[in-house]
């Protein structure tokens, strides 16, 4: 019998390389897979990302309402409730009796869901908003068009004056911009940075130079340069109010020399966490720099958003862009329907 052949020890299979590290002996073993980058989220609809921004406002206002309408018939008692609600919501007198006047009409003395109440407030608040719910129109005719950007410190005004340039500069626009601000190094820097990104020049003087001539200078160079948008930024010392208030005058005074028809749009950005203070800023500035449009910014940041109804309401100035976030595409042309939906918690 022939003798079975000796088994020949095979040597231990090497450990496989982890994936994406590679074995280096007499050479390399694996190459490195390069990780698979992480698949980017979906891009959420504006409508999402307001909703969210406005997630505050709502639920308060929701939880506020089911409070009043826990068994109970729609009554005196109960719209008088509903109405204080409202108001404390920063809507304001004026929409506050239009929802409970508007409820009062169809369903008093009868069972109210918390629902129904949402579903009327969005119809009343949509109503309120239709009017000042204005697409920002431009008359390149005039070029330079002027921007007058103006609005306390903080509100977010150096922010929507980039996310502006941009929206302007991506639609082929020739945009420039004019530091203003005079007194806040970080203004400054600030719009420089918006200047390289959108590929806009920036005017810009040292710090504490007088903003007027800051402005003249500014519309001589977007002229001469054919640019058909300048952009100004302001201060927004509301502590020093007279001081303040006299400079944005000479401001617009010295633009109406060069162009009778300048600042042709009177910009205020107004932040939605100051809540009524918010009113009272509008009046000021509207009186001094003649503001006839707003910007409403940080509106994902507060449960206060019901503010912007109030100054529709009182003010009926258009409302051009609302901001929900720091991105630069989270500056949107104002949708009255779709802010009084996400604000009422109606889906």
């Amino acid at each position: 019998m022939a003798p079975e052949p000796e088994a020949v020890p095979q040597p231990p299979p090497e450990p496989k390389p982890a994936p994406g590290k590679v074995t280096v002996t007499k050479k390399v073993e694996q190459r490195a897979e390069p990780p698979k980058a992480p698949e980017p989220a979906p891009k959420r609809s504006w409508f999402q990302r307001m909703k969210e921004g406005l997630a505050r406002s709502s639920r308060e206002l929701s939880g506020n309402i089911a409070g009043v309408f826990t068994k109970r018939k729609l009554d005196e008692d109960t719209l008088q409730d509903l109405e204080d609600v409202l108001i404390r919501a920063d809507l304001g007198m004026e929409t506050a009796l239009r929802i409970t006047d508007s409820l009062a009409a169809s369903r008093y003395g009868k069972d109210v869901s918390e629902a129904e109440v949402r579903a009327i407030m969005a119809t009343e608040v949509e109503k309120v908003l239709t009017h000042v719910a204005l697409p920002l129109e431009l008359d390149l005719s005039h070029k330079p068009h002027v921007i007058l950007v103006v609005g306390v410190n903080g509100t977010g005004k150096t922010t929507t004056i980039g996310k502006l340039a941009a929206k302007l500069t991506d639609g082929g626009l020739s945009v420039m911009l004019a530091a203003g601000d005079t007194f806040r190094a970080a203004a400054i820097e600030q719009l420089k940075i918006w200047g390289e990104r959108t590929k806009s020049p920036v005017i810009a003087s040292k710090l504490g130079a007088d903003a007027a001539g800051l402005a003249y200078e500014a519309f001589e160079q977007a002229k001469q340069a054919g640019s058909d948008v300048l952009i100004i930024d302001t201060a927004g010392r509301l502590q020093n109010k007279t001081e303040l208030m006299a400079e944005l005058e000479k401001i617009v005074r010295v633009l109406g020399k060069l162009d009778p028809e300048a600042p042709h749009t009177v910009l205020q950005t107004v932040d939605a966490t100051t809540g009524q203070n918010a009113l009272n800023q509008v009046e000021i500035f509207r009186n001094v720099a003649g503001v006839n449009g707003l910007v409403m910014t940080k509106l994902d940041g507060t449960a206060r958003g019901g503010i912007l109804v109030a100054i529709a309401a009182k003010h009926k100035l258009p409302v051009y862009f609302i901001g929900v976030g720091e991105q630069v595409d989270d500056l949107e042309p104002f949708s009255a329907s779709e802010f009084a939906r996400a604000i009422a918690g109606v889906a």
